[in-house]
């Protein structure tokens, strides 16, 4: 049996249909996967709601220390409310302060970026920079 005989085999078409399939099935999934699986994912303000920006501001004359945060949504099902983050407090040096968890009170729809301005609920002492990570919100409604 030569090769070229073999492109005339019934082994030839079957191996040929399931490369066919296996190559749709890829691109498929490449292009619509992330789209066909977060139907079947649940709810996850961690997973979903990325902080674009946290900046925060230890010099704000004769206040309480404040906040900069962006805030967007990365659903494209869920809206949350109330979001929880955990702020974490450096020195100049960068080692951590203090560690705090506070309420973000921003609605996001799904798709939704916001950026928002925020007072901190205490005062700081030596504290010049902060990092923030979200931790759970509630589902909008």
């Amino acid at each position: 049996m030569t090769i070229l005989s073999f492109f005339r085999t019934r082994e030839w078409v079957i191996v040929r249909r399931f490369v066919l399939i296996g190559l749709i099935l890829f691109l498929a999934y490449r292009t619509y996967g992330n789209s066909l699986f977060e139907r079947f994912q649940s709810p996850d303000a961690a997973r979903d709601i990325a902080i674009t920006k946290a900046e925060f501001r230890a010099d704000v004359v004769g206040t309480k220390p404040g906040w900069i945060i962006g805030l967007r949504n990365n659903s494209r099902r869920h809206g949350y409310d109330l979001i929880q983050v955990e702020a974490t407090y450096f020195d100049k040096t960068g080692i951590v302060l203090q560690k705090d968890s506070m309420t973000v009170f921003q609605k996001l729809t799904p798709g939704q970026e916001e950026v928002i301005g925020s007072t901190d609920t205490q005062e700081r002492p030596g504290a010049v920079n902060g990092s923030l990570k979200v931790i759970r919100a509630e589902l909008l409604k």
